[in-house]
This record gives structure tokens, sequence and C-alpha cells, in this order.
């Protein structure tokens, strides 16, 4: 069973888990550390591209962190990812992954920009489905629709602070004998897998042709 509980780019670079005695915890960006700007024409964007097959599916997942930058609007500063959308035109699709830890999980909310800035589409994080072990959504672009050209990701404060809490159950049996048989004595128990959702953890968005695109998300 699976709930959610509340409680309170550059592509291709592969992420270190480390050793036991340090275990995984996300790294999560602030502000007071960063340059901010402004002006999103100042800020740096990532390309994003088709990929081959291939390659796609041996792209590593990156933390957020490391390709936030700051920018400073009239309410407050706030860390995001800016993607430059090249080399692909509507109909295609986004895919945004986000990977499920222990160790925090990047709750992220997504804006596909047109050229000028301005939000074309937006998702809060709970837009994304739970498949596995990741957090993932499929962003279609329509030929139809306003051209776009970036997406940016930034913390959904909305769902930081949140849980995704997992419940299982664990089953132990033992062989015991009595009045000259034997039978199997089970025990069971159960397990609760708790997660953070923070504002940056480790992320993977790819873009590809489609053929076949509605616009919206899935």
């Amino acid at each position: 069973m699976h709930r959610i509980a509340g409680v309170g780019l550059l592509a291709g670079i592969a992420f270190t888990v480390g050793c036991a005695t340090t275990p995984y915890r996300a790294k999560v960006p602030s502000t007071s550390d960063m340059a901010c700007v402004a002006d999103f024409t100042d800020v740096v964007r990532v390309p994003l591209r088709p990929l081959d097959a291939k390659t796609t599916e041996k792209l590593a997942y990156v933390e957020f962190a490391d390709v936030a930058q700051c920018y400073r609007n009239a309410d407050a500063s706030i860390p995001l990812a800016l993607y430059a959308i090249e080399g692909v035109s509507p109909p295609a699709e986004i895919a945004v992954s986000v990977l499920l830890s222990t160790g925090g999980t990047f709750a992220t909310a997504v804006d596909v920009l047109d050229a000028e800035f301005r939000s074309l589409q937006r998702h809060g994080f709970d837009a994304f489905v739970r498949r596995g072990d990741e957090y993932s959504m499929t962003i279609f672009l329509n030929p139809s629709a306003p051209a776009p050209a970036y997406l940016m990701l930034t913390p959904d404060a909305a769902q930081v602070g949140k849980q995704d809490v997992a419940i299982g159950s664990m089953t132990s049996s033992a062989v015991m004998s009595a009045g000259g048989g034997m039978f199997v004595y089970n025990t069971g128990s159960e397990t609760r897998a708790v997660r953070e959702f923070l504002a940056g953890g480790r992320i993977k968005v790819t873009v590809k042709p489609q053929a076949n695109a509605g616009f919206g998300d899935r």
C-alpha cells in the first residue's frame, strides 16, 4: 500500500553514491550561497536536446543543486534549473523523473516557457506519478500550441516538507515439531519506509520527438 502523508543539467553527469558509513543525503541549494539574477535572460541555460535511444537509456540522474541557479523576483529568491529546448520541434515529449530516496526526494514543479519566458504549462509535484523507485511525468508538446522554448524546474513549496510513506509486510517462517509431526510456524510484521520531499534531490530530464502527442501530461 502506498500513500502520501503531509508532515509539517548537465546531461550525462554521473552521481556518486556514498559508502555505507556516509548515507546519501540530497543536496538542497541555498540561495543565500548563490549569486542571484533578476532577469531570466541572465540565467544560464542547460541545453535539452534529443538523444538516441541508447544514450537516453544510460543517462544518469543529476543533483538539482548542481544545475540550479538563483533567480530573484519581487517577492523572493528561488533556485531554478532552466533548460533550453533545442533541436526538436512539436510534436514532442519531455520526460521528467525524480529519484525516490530515503536520503531525500526532490519535490519539483515544472513550467514549460515560451521564448519570452511566459508559462505555457505548469505542473506541480502532485501531477507526478510514482513508478517503482522514481516519480515521473511526461509533458507533451503539440504543434497547434504556442512554441515552447524552455523547461524550468523549481521546488514545489506546497509539497516540500511532506513525505512518501510506503507500507509493506515481512513474513518469516520456522519449521517446528510437535506430537510426532512437523508444522510451519509463520510470523509477520509491518514494514514502513518514509522518504522526505525536499527542495533538492536527483533529477533526470529528456526530450524526444513524438509522432502522436496531445498537449498536456500523462
